[in-house]
């Protein structure tokens, strides 16, 4: 049900949300991005978004408050190549 959640679909999310605040001209660090895709799992219907979304948003948990596209990019990466309880060194 879930074999189309990758990290380009992830990338792509990300992506959109971090554009989307920009265009609102919202801040835009880590916090405010993981609070954003909390935000719209708490609106979608859709199962998979919602499953998307939390994704999404677990990964940025790894990362520091601030941080540049490419670390963005390395995360969602990382998350699909190692299991969840697994710690970067």
């Amino acid at each position: 049900m879930y074999t189309d959640l990758t990290w380009k679909t992830l990338h792509r999310v990300i992506n959109q949300t971090i554009s989307d605040m920009l265009d609102e001209q919202q801040t835009l660090n880590v916090p405010s991005l993981r609070a954003r895709l909390h935000d719209m799992a708490e609106k979608e219907d859709d199962e998979l978004m919602v499953l998307c979304y939390w994704q999404a948003s677990k990964i940025l948990t790894r990362l520091p408050a601030t941080v540049t596209a490419s670390q963005l990019i390395d995360a969602a990466r990382h998350a699909f190549r190692t299991p969840l309880d697994h710690s970067r060194l």
